[in-house]
């Protein structure tokens, strides 16, 4: 047990006890040592507790058991302060590291200024249907980066490790049940972004996934681009990306709602709002296909998405 742990990796688990173990043992199999792991488990109603318990004996890792759910940030709140590391990585319960993730950000971060907040890397998508690995290719963006994360969030949420100041300057806000990589943009506004050239994370495809809760994934999103561009820390030349973010948003939600959940008189309401926002979404065909797509009979809709799922399995 390192008394100084340079890093602290916290791990927030909620009812996944099928796959904690796992992301665990991908901690401890880190060809770096100096580190420490805390575990806040939110209230499980699965086996998750029972299992954490066989993990009591190692000196490295700190097991915390809510009595009730208390939601994702509160939970990382909970766990930052009570962690050591002057670095801190979040790795969900249901992903897992690979095991240069650790020794290769501590190298990174020692070769740069302290306003270096964070540095992330590449990362993998797990389909465990098909048992497949996929590559994720995101774009990589250095330095002062708020511009570029507003336009598109490029750090794989699995691979990033942050210097601890970032998070006295900017807490998780738990009125949101998970702030998840929103937090980004907070920490850009007064640190700059890194990256190892690595796979250093894997992120596990299921059907449970929080990011695949279209409504609450919509309000808070919409609500955090309201509070964002509202904030008075940020540069002038930003605040007018404000309604192409939300024109975004709205899309990206209207088209889930029509192509994937079959909802679609909200699908519909959400796209003429991303018009309304973006007039040049009048030009993109996806836009004008959902909302053809979302005025058509419903028997006629679902034979043609049938046919679309049909056709991406041929190609896959």
């Amino acid at each position: 047990m390192h008394l100084n742990p340079l890093v602290t990796i916290i791990i927030p688990s909620y009812n996944h006890s099928k796959w904690i173990g796992d992301a665990i043992a991908s901690v401890q199999d880190q060809t770096y040592d100096n580190w420490e792991l805390i575990v806040v488990d939110d209230g499980s109603q699965d086996d998750t507790a029972k299992i954490l318990q066989t993990y009591a004996e190692d000196p490295r890792i700190q097991v915390i058991c809510n009595p009730v759910n208390r939601g994702q940030s509160a939970v990382v709140n909970q766990a930052l302060y009570l962690s050591r590391g002057e670095f801190i990585c979040f790795l969900p319960s249901d992903d897992w590291y690979l095991p240069q993730k650790i020794q290769l950000q501590v190298e990174r971060f020692q070769d740069l200024p302290e306003d270096y907040g964070v540095v992330y890397g590449k990362g993998q998508r797990y389909f465990g249907d098909i048992a497949k690995l996929v590559d994720i290719d995101l774009p990589t963006h250095e330095g002062w980066v708020l511009r570029q994360l507003i336009e598109g969030n490029f750090v794989y949420p699995v691979t990033p490790m942050f210097r601890r100041a970032c998070f006295q300057d900017f807490p998780f806000d738990e009125t949101y049940s998970a702030e998840g990589e929103a937090i980004y943009l907070k920490i850009a506004i007064k640190y700059r972004f890194s990256f190892v050239n690595h796979v250093v994370g894997v992120m596990r495809d299921h059907p449970g996934n929080t990011g695949k809760k279209t409504d609450m994934m919509y309000a808070d999103n919409l609500r955090y681009w309201n509070e964002f561009f509202s904030r008075r820390d940020i540069p002038a030349s930003i605040r007018p990306l404000k309604r192409w973010c939300i024109a975004k948003l709205e899309r990206m939600t209207g088209l889930t709602l029509i192509n994937i959940e079959s909802r679609h008189a909200a699908g519909r309401k959400h796209l003429f709002k991303a018009i309304y926002n973006n007039p040049k979404l009048l030009f993109d065909w996806k836009v004008i296909a959902g909302i053809s797509l979302s005025c058509m009979p419903k028997s006629i809709a679902q034979s043609i998405n049938v046919w679309r799922d049909n056709k991406k399995a041929l190609s896959t």
